[in-house]
């Protein structure tokens, strides 16, 4: 499996060294790479002098464009909102300097590693993220209201893109069968286009988004689940966040989407109605349709494989919400 290229924490200027020891308290003795998610952000696991263990991250110059953008979005998020401290490790502090933005956070060990998912992580992740969704603090609507989960995804790819004819040619290249694919595509097209403008009326609780869930995003530990990396920290119709959760945790093996969807009903003591899920649904495997035939990016070499991993299941869930045959089998991909 090929990894995003991270620097090592001995590449960090020694005058950021020592500004984190000061937010810590202590010296670093230690500074681990830690491996996970799908981009070159530096991130170490990092041990002081009395064995102490602390988490670093952030933005570096060899880092790409967006994700030095999504670094400092990132930190914005957590210093306007401390109470993100309650679901995610919490923030202790930030430093930059000669191209790098580095948050320091505190650490917290994984007790599990999923996938493989279970039904207990799967409920206790969905749990979860319905205890995030209704934790939203009042003044969330104004920090955020530049955050629009809504207005960000009506200026983002989805199915109108794929009206281009290349667009085109890229999805069905996903299928084991071209022509298949895009005649079940010229099928529904003007449908699921039509679905994914129902993005801003959605029904059902509003209020503040993590829109980047997926296990890479979740550690479980001793004492629960924690969601950590908070980029896109948005705020609208929460049905969305679970909907862009639900296709990556089938697609690990977790349980299908409309069954993880119940579950959060459940826990969220929330129920959605049936044209909002199609929209929701058409939304999401949108997404997903006009980026993961897209050639690759530098920098980020896993990232097609990850969108193809989520879009299939949202391309069943969205059928299975309209009533319509599914797509053709999807041409074998691995990361």
């Amino acid at each position: 499996m090929r990894r995003e290229p991270k620097p090592d924490w001995r590449d960090v200027p020694a005058t950021l060294r020592t500004k984190i020891a000061a937010i810590i308290g202590e010296p670093v003795v230690a500074g681990e790479t830690v491996w996970g998610g799908f981009g070159p952000t530096a991130a170490f696991a990092l041990t002081t002098a009395s064995g102490a263990r602390h988490f670093c991250k952030g933005t570096h110059p060899g880092n790409t464009k967006e994700g030095h953008a999504a670094v400092i979005r990132e930190s914005q998020n957590l210093e306007h909102f401390p109470e993100l401290g309650r679901f995610g490790p919490a923030y202790r502090g930030h430093v930059d300097g000669d191209g790098w933005h580095l948050v320091v956070l505190a650490f917290a060990p994984r007790a599990a590693d999923v996938p493989p998912w279970t039904p207990q992580r799967a409920r206790q992740a969905i749990g979860h993220i319905a205890g995030f969704h209704a934790a939203t603090p009042v003044r969330a609507a104004d920090v955020l209201r530049d955050r629009s989960a809504s207005d960000l995804l009506a200026q983002a790819q989805n199915w109108h893109s794929l009206r281009e004819a290349d667009a085109r040619a890229r999805f069905s290249a996903l299928f084991a069968d071209p022509a298949a694919a895009a005649a079940w595509l010229d099928a529904h097209l003007g449908r699921f286009a039509a679905l994914k403008e129902h993005a801003s009326a959605l029904g059902g609780p509003t209020g503040w988004m993590h829109m980047d869930i997926r296990s890479d995003n979740l550690i479980f530990a001793d004492d629960g689940a924690l969601l950590v990396d908070w980029p896109v920290l948005s705020y609208g119709p929460q049905l969305l966040d679970i909907a862009f959760f639900l296709p990556s945790l089938e697609g690990e093996g977790g349980p299908a989407c409309g069954e993880g969807l119940r579950a959060y009903e459940q826990a969220a003591g929330a129920a959605f109605a049936p044209d909002d899920v199609a929209a929701a649904a058409a939304i999401v495997a949108g997404f997903f349709a006009a980026r993961a035939g897209e050639p690759e990016i530098p920098g980020l070499p896993r990232l097609r494989w990850v969108q193809k991993m989520q879009l299939f299941p949202a391309l069943a869930w969205l059928s299975d919400c309209l009533g319509i045959a599914p797509p053709p089998v999807p041409r074998p991909y691995q990361p």
